[in-house]
């Protein structure tokens, strides 16, 4: 009684599959997906594939690299004059004094 059971379950199972198709997309669905994907482009999407571009990227490296050039190259000229320098000293050593904390006890015995 049980396997008739069974074995009728797993034949309408297996006949169950039996006019099985394969899925398919609508008609022109892959064109309305690039036609939306290209609707989409933003400004940020327009500015990346701009920059982006090897002609760009260079000439915004060279820029970059032309003006940490005059900074380091100005500010190497100028030099420390000797009183600059122990007016910066004198600062150092301002800061460097002993505080005391909460945490530094005496040890007073009554």
């Amino acid at each position: 009684m049980k396997d008739e059971n069974i074995h009728k379950k797993i034949e309408e199972v297996m006949q169950s599959i039996d006019n099985i198709q394969k899925a398919s997309p609508r008609p022109f669905l892959f064109t309305r997906l690039e036609a939306r994907m290209q609707k989409e482009k933003n400004i940020w999407v327009k500015l990346a594939s701009f920059v982006a571009r090897p002609v760009i990227a260079l000439t915004c490296i060279c820029i970059i690299l032309m003006m940490n050039a005059i900074v380091i190259f100005s500010t190497s000229n100028s030099g420390n004059s000797l009183t600059q320098q122990n007016a910066e000293l004198a600062t150092v050593d301002e800061y460097s004094q002993v505080t005391t904390t909460l945490y530094d006890f005496e040890n007073a015995r009554p």
